[in-house]
């Protein structure tokens, strides 16, 4: 494969300003009903700072209007428990998962499965939806897609955020084909970046959560979206303890 890192730097580095340039016009429109504030102060008060994923399913905004499965979710809780909220959007998840350990969120929304994995690593919420991992690749034109299942990655390569947590998955499909499919990371994207620069041809193939995924397919002709990389799985909130994930999963219920 030729050398793609120095155009995809630049064009990772874009896509990143475009979707910051984004959360600072949600942060200027909808201070009055969805306060964003940096997580400075150590969390656990009065105020739940919720991290949320910017990537258009979690957490998105349209004109002046904000909007997203878990947003939605998350507005419905605090507005049946008087709760305030203020609301941190990111795009790296690594950026997340180290304000939570570090105290600075209470929760962190992302696409994240509720894995073994996971569960060692953070306080999980009990199941707040369903998704799965599908594999987007760039098919140009009309010819077929490089890989038609699951098998054809066998000694193949493919991407995924930094720190995501579907390395997991790719690493047990690996040994499930008997055989290792090799990971490239890249560093200040999402899934949505991801999905992007596939159909841009800037990268082959990646893993990304199929709602995702599926969000973005009408907009690329190039883009395929036909092949699984897991089953149906739950998903879950990270959270900074045991004592608040028993609240949010009893208000889930409500």
């Amino acid at each position: 494969m030729r050398p793609i890192r120095p155009r995809l730097s630049l064009l990772v580095a874009l896509l990143a300003g475009a979707v910051a340039a984004m959360v600072m016009l949600g942060r200027c429109s909808h201070r009055p009903k969805s306060p964003f504030a940096r997580a400075e102060a150590i969390a656990g008060g009065d105020t739940l700072n919720i991290a949320i994923e910017f990537n258009g399913i979690c957490y998105g905004v349209r004109g002046d209007s904000a909007f997203g499965r878990d947003y939605q979710i998350i507005e419905r809780i605090a507005r049946s428990r008087s709760i305030p909220v203020k609301y941190h959007p990111f795009v790296p998840l690594a950026h997340a998962t180290e304000g939570l350990r570090d105290g600075r969120y209470d929760i962190v929304i992302a696409s994240m499965p509720l894995t073994v994995e996971l569960k060692q690593r953070f306080v999980m919420t009990d199941p707040v939806y369903l998704d799965r991992e599908i594999l987007v690749q760039h098919r140009p034109d009309t010819a077929p897609p490089a890989v038609r299942t699951a098998l054809d990655l066998a000694a193949d390569t493919v991407w995924l955020p930094e720190d995501s947590p579907f390395a997991s998955r790719v690493a047990a499909l690996g040994r499930e084909i008997g055989d290792t499919i090799y990971v490239s990371t890249l560093p200040g994207v999402n899934a949505e970046h991801l999905v992007v620069l596939t159909a841009l041809g800037r990268i082959p193939r990646a893993v990304v959560p199929a709602t995702v995924a599926r969000r973005l397919a009408p907009r690329y002709p190039a883009l395929d979206t036909a092949v699984a990389i897991s089953f149906t799985q739950f998903q879950s909130w990270a959270l900074r303890d045991t004592a608040l994930r028993d609240s949010i999963n009893l208000w889930l219920k409500l």
